[in-house]
């Protein structure tokens, strides 16, 4: 698959965007510009083919994948969880949190649900409240780490692993 990306200045940023899709695929001042591209490159190194696993057809980056991206780049991050609702009676957990990652004066967030319920757990894992929110807590990231850094998850997929 060929893409051709083209960037269009403005006199405040510089966005690069896949005229195959429309993709905006980076927003910043032109400054900054380089430093969003070094951040990715870097994401995409840290990452190999057993942070993901293959469901259904497609390819899923993994927790600890992602968690990778987090801790080995050159960024600083903030997880804050803005509404947790635990039903004890029915066993259901739901998390939702917003993610912060700020690399230089670039700062981009994004929410992030998790749900877990305790049909979930089978006799190999035992339930309890806390293993059905911190499983919730879990998705609510993953979900958050996965829409900052999709671009990159994406290009490592098609490159690497040849699926979807």
């Amino acid at each position: 698959m060929v893409s051709c990306f083209s960037l269009i200045k403005t006199d405040n940023e510089v966005l690069e965007v896949d005229s195959s899709t429309g993709e905006i695929l980076l927003s910043a001042a032109a400054n900054d510009l380089n430093l969003i591209k070094q951040t990715k490159i870097k994401a995409v190194n840290v990452l190999n083919k057993n942070d993901f696993v293959q469901i259904n057809g497609t390819w899923e980056a993994k927790r600890d994948g992602l968690m990778k991206i987090l801790s080995s780049l050159p960024i600083s991050y903030i997880w804050e969880i803005k509404e947790r609702s635990i039903d004890h009676n029915i066993g259901y957990s739901e998390v939702i949190g917003v993610l912060t990652v700020t690399n230089g004066n670039i700062e981009r967030k994004a929410d992030g649900m998790g749900i877990c319920s305790k049909v979930e757990f089978s006799d190999r894992v035992k339930f309890t409240l806390h293993n059905m929110n911190a499983r919730a807590e879990t998705r609510a990231l993953k979900r958050a780490i996965e829409t900052l850094f999709g671009s990159v998850i994406n290009y490592f997929v098609m490159n690497n692993l040849g699926g979807r």
